[in-house]
């Protein structure tokens, strides 16, 4: 979905800012702040070429109240979304954390040597998965995955190792919890990259501009800037803007996901052998 000259706009603020949402939510007040002032100027505008009846008034602030009623409801889906997927990736991170603890306890049982060489590179696993998650400061998000893939080919010829030596139940359930294991990172991994549509978001801003315009003329029309109340509205749409768009960062923003459960899982490790 093609918006013209807004796509320039938004794609102009994706390189100003980037990926500072201090600075994004700073510059999303400043361009929401010019529609005001220029549906201020043109509500003047149109005052002084002809003094506006009572009729012409209601029928402003009715459109006015509908395109605020459109924009509420579009901040609304977009916020539903942003939180769906939140909750998605805390959900993933859970049962990562669970499958990568029963890997641990069926490692431990009846898989001698190679059992405690399992238990220590599920140790490093689960610190990398943790880093992954949290979003790392010192490894970049490529090495993460690189190093995750790696040692998940470790544990998995490790683990068929012991399968073929003493082809058991055991071993066959060790095999089961490891494939569940490494799918779930998948899925985390999916989950971790699954934002809300780009166009939502444009689509998003596109009526807040619109909207804004829209009161800042009815307030020209009438001659009433309406300081406090253009302060009040400015401020409250652009910080549900910015939260849409901190939440659909998992990695990077201010609302993260808490790698806890798998930090839980690790402690539960014990000290290294």
């Amino acid at each position: 979905m093609s918006l013209g000259p807004f796509d320039a706009l938004f794609g102009f603020l994706g390189r100003l800012t980037n990926g500072d949402l201090h600075y994004a939510g700073l510059l999303v007040l400043v361009v929401l702040l010019v529609s005001l002032e220029t549906g201020i100027w043109l509500g003047r505008l149109g005052a002084r070429r002809h003094v506006p009846t009572e009729g012409e008034k209601s029928s402003v602030n009715f459109a006015t109240a509908g395109m605020m009623g459109l924009l509420a409801f579009l901040l609304g889906v977009s916020l539903s979304m942003a939180s769906d997927r939140y909750q998605q990736r805390r959900d993933s991170v859970l049962a990562e954390a669970n499958a990568i603890g029963t890997v641990w306890l069926r490692a431990s049982v009846g898989t001698g040597a190679e059992g405690v060489a399992l238990q220590n590179l599920l140790r490093e696993y689960t610190a990398v998965r943790i880093a992954v998650v949290g979003g790392s400061n010192t490894s970049p998000p490529e090495e993460l995955l690189q190093r995750t893939n790696s040692l998940q080919s470790e544990i998995w010829a490790l683990a068929r190792t012991v399968a073929e030596r003493s082809p058991t139940p055991i071993s066959g359930l060790l095999l089961t919890s490891l494939n569940e294991m490494i799918d779930l990172s998948l899925t985390n991994r999916r989950n971790l990259n699954a934002h809300v549509p780009a166009y939502i978001l444009r689509l998003l801003l596109t009526v807040s501009i619109f909207a804004v315009g829209a009161v800042g003329y009815g307030f020209g029309l009438v001659g009433s800037r309406q300081h406090v109340l253009s302060i009040l509205l400015l401020g409250i749409w652009t910080l549900a803007i910015v939260l849409i768009i901190d939440i659909d960062r998992p990695q990077s923003g201010e609302v993260r996901i808490d790698p806890a459960p798998l930090v839980w899982t690790l402690q539960g490790f014990g000290p290294a052998k």
